[in-house]
């Protein structure tokens, strides 16, 4: 992880790559956005799996962009509703992929999803009190394709809403 950004707008910020200087969305009244961006050292081309995700269409994608949660610290019902299974975001969300020159950015739409925006919708209700972790991955499906690809992890502790930033138009 280089970086990230805790946005808050009246209104969904599409393709933040595209943007000079250059996001998960969380639907209400105020959408409030996490962009966190990951970077490579090496040649996409080095990594077979990888160059395969960048450049697959977005039923590739789909299929194999995994998200593994877990909440270290936090009360017990926000654990037992986001739990800590792998979950194939593409499979349970509506995913938007935006292609640069030297990026590909994902845009999660946790609102497709009623569930999804429930569980959301009790997280943001403790979200000072939590600490949460999650890990990106790339799914091998084939033996050939493992190990699976790490794309990155973070870890959101304690975050405060009110202590995100008006996202420029």
């Amino acid at each position: 992880m280089v970086g990230a950004d805790w946005l808050r707008s009246d209104r969904r910020e599409d393709d933040l790559g595209s943007r000079p200087g250059g996001i998960v969305q969380v639907p209400g009244s105020t959408m409030h956005t996490l962009a966190m961006y990951y970077m490579i050292k090496t040649p996409l081309e080095e990594n077979p799996l990888l160059y395969s995700f960048v450049n697959g269409d977005d039923a590739y994608r789909n299929s194999r962009f995994k998200l593994i949660p877990y909440i270290s610290k936090g009360s017990w019902i926000v654990k037992q509703s986001v739990g800590k299974k792998a979950c194939l975001v593409g499979q349970a969300l509506e995913v938007h992929y935006f292609r640069g020159k030297n990026y590909l950015e994902l845009e999660i739409d946790v609102g497709s999803s009623t569930v999804a925006r429930g569980v959301v919708s009790l997280v943001l209700g403790y979200l000072n009190n939590l600490v949460i972790e999650m890990a990106f991955l790339i799914q091998g499906n084939t033996e050939e394709e493992l190990p699976e690809v790490l794309l990155g992890t973070c870890r959101l502790n304690h975050l405060d809403a009110s202590k995100s930033v008006q996202a420029k138009p």
